[in-house]
């Protein structure tokens, strides 16, 4: 494993500068619905086996932990780093991964990096390699899969792979890339693509991106590298999760002290209320607890995205939503207070009513600080269906109730509203004009309430 980091680092930096050479290259939780993504590929250090198991248990946010790497080799085998996945030396990790799951941390397989060749497989020989990629899917009851594409490949291989994982596996099945952070901005990148027409083809298939800003390839020292992105205008905040170094000796460059790191996380949770989040690489020495306790930085990234004085709090997520008949048993009011936006079409409340209605109880009366309403092409669904109208209501008792937001042309995909002198218990989201067209249905992806 240490030589596929060196190179990881190496491959990076000799492509990153020949990029900027050619001018290619831009300069460079789990709480409130953030995610916490841990790559775990160190499953053994000096022989001895690391445990995952101290995500959970030390209840760090950790949202995501993605297994790697997995290779599919020209001889038909499939390897999980050196080894094949059904070695005996993985059985307690098996294990282990089972009961993150069990906690709601979804397992996710990292398909290639800078071991070159399973994606030259896929692109060339479908038929013959993707069986075995379904297999592996299938034997360890995978949530997802995270295609890190460090080789060449065709825009139409990538994207037949992604429909064929949710052919096979639904809708809801988790498909991550993770391209260095200058593909999403406009620059250079390992894959061969363009990422920025890959999301365009495929935006509702793809969750997030777990951007590399290491290695060559830009730093969260601050919100700059982030912000090229949010503004080259292709991909939005939520499906970006930002990706660091958890010590400098997993590539060196790029690496950020956890307190400048986790004060960029703060300000890009401020920037941006969609902020997708922070992906480490990679969990077995991440500091500041090194190999006695790498749980600690998936905590640390976790607070500091974690309301207070960090960030605003939804208040809305996973608490109690009633609203108007959905549309079909899978898109139910609690689906906009999830926490989820990337989870597929059947992520969001649907409803055929006019008006129609969406509330949400709090639990408590709450001192209300602002609103976000996530509509359809927040999920990756066409923006003609983004919710034309609609008014926002706040009650203390349910009966009673104050309106205190509104809008009556919009067509983003995300809106929010400031609130001030603003209590309650109840919020009720009232949808007048459900799309830009005639289409009848209403689609809300996420109601968050902030407080």
């Amino acid at each position: 494993m240490t030589v596929r980091r060196a190179l990881t680092c190496l491959v990076a930096a000799v492509v990153a500068a020949t990029a900027a050479l050619l001018g290619g290259v831009s300069p460079a939780s789990a709480a409130s619905g953030k995610r916490v993504v841990i790559y775990y590929q160190t499953q053994y250090t000096n022989g001895t086996y690391v445990s995952p198991l101290g995500l959970t248990d030390h209840a760090t946010g950790a949202t995501d932990l993605l297994i790697g790497a997995f290779h599919l080799n020209s001889d038909g085998s499939v390897h999980l780093n050196d080894d094949p996945p059904g070695d005996p030396k993985f059985s307690q990790m098996w294990t282990d991964v089972a009961a993150m799951q069990a906690k709601g941390v979804h397992a996710i397989g990292m398909v290639g990096g800078a071991a070159a060749g399973s994606f030259q497989r896929l692109d060339t020989a479908f038929s013959t390699y993707y069986p075995l990629l379904k297999n592996v899917v299938s034997t360890y009851h995978l949530n997802g899969l995270d295609l890190d594409v460090e080789e060449s490949m065709s825009l139409g291989g990538i994207e037949h792979l992604i429909d064929q994982l949710h052919t096979d596996f639904g809708a809801g099945f988790i498909v991550t890339l993770a391209p260095v952070a200058t593909a999403l901005s406009g620059g250079g990148n390992l894959s061969g693509f363009s990422y920025d027409q890959l999301y365009r083809d495929r935006a509702s298939s793809i969750a997030w991106f777990n951007a590399q800003f290491y290695c060559g390839w830009g730093s969260l020292s601050s919100t700059s590298g982030y912000d090229a992105i949010i503004a080259h205008g292709v991909v939005p905040a939520d499906k970006v999760v930002a990706g660091t170094l958890t010590n400098p000796a997993n590539c060196g460059s790029g690496y950020v002290d956890p307190t400048t790191l986790n004060s960029t996380l703060s300000s890009l949770t401020a920037k941006y209320p969609t902020f997708g989040g922070v992906a480490g690489w990679e969990y077995f020495n991440s500091l500041p607890g090194g190999t006695s306790a790498p749980w600690q930085w998936a905590a640390s990234v976790s607070s500091a995205m974690n309301g207070g004085s960090t960030g605003p709090t939804d208040l809305a997520l996973n608490k109690s939503a009633t609203g108007s008949t959905p549309c079909n048993s899978s898109e139910t009011p609690d689906k906009a207070v999830n926490g989820s936006v990337s989870g597929g079409n059947s992520d969001k409340f649907c409803s055929l009513s006019s008006p129609a209605q969406l509330t949400v109880d709090l639990g408590a009366s709450h001192a209300l600080t602002g609103l976000e309403i996530d509509h359809a092409s927040a999920g990756g669904e066409s923006a003609s269906w983004n919710t034309r109208a609609y008014t926002v209501q706040v009650s203390t008792d349910g009966t009673t109730w104050t309106t205190v937001a509104q809008a009556t042309a919009n067509t983003a995909g995300v809106t929010t509203h400031t609130l001030s002198g603003t209590s309650g218990r109840y919020v009720r989201l009232n949808v007048t004009t459900p799309t830009q067209t005639t289409d009848p249905a209403t689609r809300i992806y996420e109601l968050k309430v902030f407080g």
